[in-house]
């Protein structure tokens, strides 16, 4: 399991709301945003731009921990989140609102986790597909237990073999929310080639062995008949 990067963003309280101030906002390099959770009040922010663009580059999935930390008046308050939603223009891909939720102290949460696969895998080497089946686990836990990617090692795997939830160890802490039984990955045998029955190859040489002669028959039968045009004009003169 790898362990957690800490992923911060920054920003500052915002007072006013709508349309018009959060367009003002992004003209000043700001993202508008949201903090809520904790039986906390919800708090209206604005997240810095570039920072947080940078940060979201090297994220897998929006769905992950962070930091935030609010600056105020020379002050920093740092809150445990989870980045909940991500909204983008869809026409220009430019980010235009963000939601965090303020994690609880010792409060689990549930996370999508991203699955990385690591090794080379024999089965493969050998012409197998490798299928694979889930790429993110749904896991509940502390937030401090959750790692940032769970890795899973393909390097034992041979055409067949498959690997199942309840073959990967988690952290202690953490509990998967999949079924034990769900497939992971597995590689597959490669698809082989159709190969036509013995009676069609057989069927196929004939026909190509007869179609000559039969072509030949008919030329022989066309001359025969145009030898004996031939001799009844001959007499006929």
């Amino acid at each position: 399991m790898a362990e957690k990067e800490k992923i911060k963003f920054v920003g500052k309280l915002r007072n006013s709301s709508g349309k018009g101030a959060s367009r003002a906002l992004r003209r000043q390099g700001f993202i508008p945003g949201i903090l809520y959770g904790a039986g906390e009040e919800n708090k209206l922010v604005a997240i810095e731009r570039k920072s947080a663009e940078k940060t979201l580059k090297h994220l897998s999935s929006h769905n992950v921990m962070a930091e935030f930390v609010i600056e105020q008046q020379g002050n920093e308050t740092v809150f445990k989140t989870i980045v909940k939603e991500i909204q983008v223009n869809p026409i220009t891909g430019e980010i235009i609102h963000m939601d965090f939720y303020h994690i609880g102290k010792n409060q689990p949460v549930t996370l999508s986790v991203p699955v990385k696969l690591t090794g080379e895998c024999p089965g493969v080497k050998e012409g197998g597909i490798m299928e694979h089946d889930l790429r993110e686990i749904e896991v509940e836990g502390l937030p401090d237990l959750i790692p940032e990617y769970i890795e899973v090692d393909v390097s034992q795997l041979k055409i067949g073999d498959s690997i199942f939830i309840k073959d990967i160890k988690f952290p202690e802490g953490v509990r998967p929310l999949v079924e034990p039984e769900h497939v992971l990955v597995t590689i597959l045998a490669p698809k082989a080639e159709e190969v036509p029955a013995a009676e069609e190859v057989a069927a196929a040489t004939a026909e190509e062995v007869q179609q000559p002669k039969v072509i030949t028959q008919e030329i022989a039968e066309e001359r025969r008949k145009e030898k004996e045009a031939k001799k009844e004009a001959e007499k006929g003169s």
